[in-house]
C-alpha cells in the first residue's frame, strides 16, 4: 500500500489516525508546529537509521516519514513511546503509518525531497574520524545533536538523571556519557534533533544547575553519534534498555575517547 504526495486519498489517510499498527518503514507524525520545517522533520529520524524519503502535510500539521529498513522505524517509534517528542518546544506524536512505502510526485513535492536530498548529501560525505572503528562521523559542529558539556564548581554531584531532566527539557535525549577529564567533570549528550541542542546551548550554557555552583559550560561536539555499550551511572543509551550494566568497564569507549582528544573547543579546553 502506498500513500501519493498530493494527500487526497482520504480514506487511506485517515486509517493513520489510530495509535496502533502493524510495524511500517513509513511513520505518521502528527501535531507538528505551524512553522516547522522538512530539515527539523527528517532529524526525528536520521539518529535510528536513513531516511528514505518524506512527505509533509502541513495543512494538515502532519507528516510522513519513510526510513530505509522497518527495524530502523521500530527503533524510532520504541524509543518516542517512552520519550515524548518534541518540536520547537511543542509535543508531538509518532505512530506506525498503515502504507509500507511512500510515493512521491516531484512535482507536488519538490521542496521535501530537495531537503532530503541535501540532508543525504552531508551524511554521504563525512567522512568517519581517523583512528575510529564505531559509527561517529565529523561534521561543522553546528550541525551535530551531540553537546559536550563540562561542569564546573561542582560543589555537589552532578548524576546522569540529573542531566537528563536538565536537558529533556529541550527535546528528545537519547544517549548521555560521563566522565572526567582534567580532573573535570565532562559528559557528552546526544539530542535526537541538532535543532534541540542549539536551543539547549543557548539556553543553559554559563547557567548553574544549582545556586552559585555546578555552572555549565556548552560546546557542540564533532561527533554526530555517540556509541554507547553499556547502560550504568557513567553512560546511557535511551533508545537500548537492554544494553547490559558493564560494571567495572570504562564508561567511555577508547574510540570515543581518541576522537573527542582531537577535538577544538570554543572553551579553549
Amino acid at each position: 500500500m502506498c500513500l501519493s504526495a498530493n494527500g487526497n486519498d482520504n480514506k487511506k489517510f485517515k486509517g493513520d489516525d489510530k495509535m496502533d499498527g502493524a510495524p511500517s518503514r513509513v511513520l505518521h507524525i502528527r501535531k507538528l508546529p505551524g512553522e516547522v520545517t522538512e530539515t527539523e522533520v527528517i532529524a526525528l529520524g536520521l539518529p535510528f537509521g536513513k531516511v528514505t524519503n518524506i512527505l509533509m502535510l502541513k495543512g494538515k500539521n502532519q507528516a510522513f516519514l519513510e526510513l530505509a529498513t522497518e527495524e530502523a522505524a521500530i527503533t524510532m517509534v520504541n524509543y518516542y513511546s517512552a520519550v515524548t517528542p518534541h518540536l520547537r518546544n511543542q509535543p508531538i506524536y509518532i505512530q506506525y503509518s498503515n502504507h509500507k512505502e511512500l510515493k512521491t510526485d516531484n512535482t507536488l513535492n519538490q521542496r521535501a525531497q530537495a531537503v532530503l536530498q541535501a540532508v543525504t548529501a552531508v551524511q554521504a560525505t563525512n567522512a568517519p574520524i581517523s583512528g575510529t572503528t564505531v559509527s561517529e562521523s565529523a561534521v561543522t559542529p553546528a550541525q551535530s545533536p551531540v553537546l559536550r558539556i563540562i561542569i564546573d564548581n561542582m560543589y555537589y554531584p552532578v548524576t546522569l538523571d540529573v542531566l537528563h531532566q536538565i536537558f529533556s527539557k529541550f527535546g528528545a535525549v537519547l544517549k548521555i556519557i560521563t566522565f572526567t577529564k582534567n580532573n573535570q567533570f565532562q559528559a557528552l549528550l546526544q539530542f535526537g534533533d541538532p535543532v534541540n541542542a542549539q536551543q539547549a546551548k543557548l539556553a543553559l550554557d554559563g547557567q548553574n544547575i544549582y545556586n552559585a555552583c555546578c555552572t555549565l559550560r556548552i560546546d557542540f561536539s564533532k561527533l554526530v553519534n555517540l556509541n554507547v555499550k553499556y547502560n550504568n551511572d557513567k553512560s546511557r543509551d535511551y533508545t537500548r534498555p537492554d544494553l547490559p550494566s558493564g560494571d567495572g568497564q570504562p564508561a567511555l569507549d577508547p574510540a570515543i575517547a581518541a576522537a573527542f582528544a582531537k577535538e577544538t573547543s570554543l572553551l579553549g579546553m
